[in-house]
C-alpha cells in the first residue's frame, strides 16, 4: 500500500471569514490580528491512498477490511477500487487554539481552522484523481449516516496505516479525530452526485449540501426515524 501526503498553505480570505463569522465592526482589527497570526503557521494537511473493494453478501471489503453498510454495498457495487483519505487543520492551529484563554480568540481560531480544512479537502480531491487518473469522484463518510457509524473510523485508519499519525492525527477511544478540525472518508467513483445529506433526515442542518431524499432512502433500502419531519430537512437544504 502507498501512501500519498499533502500538505498546503493556507492562504486565507478575510471578507469571507469576516462574513462567516460574523465580525463585529468594532472587533475586526483584533479579528485581523488572530487571523494573520493563523495563516502564519496554519500547515493543513491530508493523507490518502488507493485500496481494492470487493462484495461478498452484505459486506464491502475494502483493503482486507470488512464493512457492513448498505450506503457502502451500493455506492461501491461494482467497483474494484476506492480510496480512503483522511484531512485535518493541522496541529499548528490545534494547538494555537488550545493555548488561547479568550474564548472570542478560540472562536474565531476554529473558524479559520475550518476553512483551512475545506481548503486542504478540496485540494486532495484534485490529487486523489490526478494520482489516479479517477474521474469524479463521491465521498462517504464514517459517523455521517447510522448505516456507517463512527465506529468505522478505526479500520478506516488501520487502511491508512501510520499515515494519520504522520500527519499529527489521531482517534480518541470514542472514534473522535484531533484535532477536532479534521475529516475522513472513503472516495469512490461514479457519474451520478452522491452526498450523505441525501439520505439524512436531520432537520435544520446548517452543513446540508442536498436536500434529503425519501426515494433515496428506499432505494438503499433504508428506514428513515420515526421521530424526525422531512419537511423541515427540505426547507434547511433550500436555505
Amino acid at each position: 500500500m502507498e501512501l500519498h501526503y499533502i500538505s498546503i498553505r493556507y492562504e486565507g480570505d478575510f471578507d469571507a471569514l469576516v462574513k462567516r463569522l460574523h465580525v463585529n465592526g468594532d472587533c475586526e482589527d483584533e479579528f485581523r490580528d488572530v487571523y494573520e497570526d493563523c495563516l502564519k503557521i496554519a500547515c493543513p494537511k491530508g493523507v490518502f491512498t488507493e485500496c481494492a473493494a470487493s462484495q461478498e453478501g452484505s459486506f464491502s471489503f475494502i483493503g482486507g477490511k470488512r464493512f457492513e453498510s448498505r450506503v457502502l454495498l451500493r455506492n461501491f457495487e461494482g467497483l474494484s477500487r476506492v480510496f480512503p483519505y483522511v484531512i485535518s487543520c493541522g496541529r499548528e492551529l490545534y494547538d494555537f487554539a488550545r493555548a488561547t484563554e479568550d474564548p472570542l480568540y478560540r472562536f474565531w481560531i476554529d473558524g479559520i481552522s475550518e476553512a483551512a480544512l475545506r481548503a486542504v479537502g478540496l485540494r486532495l480531491r484534485q490529487a486523489v484523481q490526478e494520482t489516479y487518473g479517477a474521474g469524479h469522484l463521491n465521498s462517504v463518510n464514517p459517523g455521517s449516516l447510522r448505516d456507517f457509524p463512527l465506529s468505522c473510523q478505526r479500520p478506516l485508519f488501520d487502511l491508512l496505516g501510520e499515515g494519520p499519525d504522520k500527519i499529527g492525527l489521531e482517534l480518541t477511544p470514542t472514534f473522535l479525530m484531533l484535532p477536532y478540525k479534521s475529516g475522513s472518508g472513503i472516495y469512490f467513483e461514479a457519474e451520478a452526485r452522491y452526498e450523505n445529506c441525501m439520505l439524512c433526515p436531520r432537520a435544520n442542518c446548517p452543513g446540508r449540501r442536498m436536500p434529503y431524499s425519501e426515494d433515496m432512502m428506499a432505494a438503499y433500502g433504508l428506514e428513515p426515524p420515526k421521530d424526525f419531519e422531512p419537511e423541515a430537512c427540505r426547507n434547511a437544504a433550500r436555505a
